[in-house]
């Protein structure tokens, strides 16, 4: 483009507009991530990794912070191995049946983590012999599995949770 008085030497032209826009939509569409790093709570944090090795979406949040507090009361680096194994499942998509064989296989501080974590919202116990801690039963996630046709057993002579409520009342 010749310079005449009509143009200024940097007219901004029909193809640097269209450059630009093109440069923003892919910068867009780019993954971005942060620079500084970005605080997430322990709660979150624990919710999200059981959402991905239970595979339910509708974990209740209330269960899940007592079962992570019952997990650290054994393990005081819970939520650091928690966020470490988060890494490596976002970062590796590893897929969930090869988890504890990459795990066993590379020794990590976290390998025995996602059978504890399973096994507390499967069965709702957190530990083993005298030291386990029974935190949900009927709302178990063995329960809630089956809970369209079977309710958990009880001693109880009435609906499950039914004997937590005084008959005389």
């Amino acid at each position: 483009m010749q310079y005449s008085r009509r143009s200024p030497p940097f007219a901004l032209q029909r193809r640097h507009v269209l450059g630009g826009a093109l440069a923003t939509a892919a910068a867009a569409l780019f993954p971005w991530t942060p620079v500084f790093p970005v605080e997430v709570d322990a709660d979150q944090a624990f919710l999200a990794l059981s959402i991905l090795l239970t595979g339910r979406n509708n974990l209740d949040p209330a269960l899940g912070r007592r079962l992570r507090q019952a997990l650290q009361s054994g393990n005081d680096r819970l939520d650091q191995h928690t966020t470490d194994l988060l890494g490596l499942l976002e970062t590796r998509k590893v897929p969930l049946p090869d988890l504890q064989a990459i795990l066993a296989t590379e020794k990590t501080a976290f390998a025995a983590l996602p059978g504890q974590i399973m096994t507390a919202w499967y069965l709702g116990v957190v530990g083993k012999g005298p030291q386990a801690k029974v935190l949900a039963f009927e709302h178990a996630l063995n329960a809630v599995a089956v809970s369209d046709k079977l309710k958990p057993p009880t001693y109880a002579y009435g609906a499950p949770g039914s004997w937590s409520h005084n008959p005389n009342a």
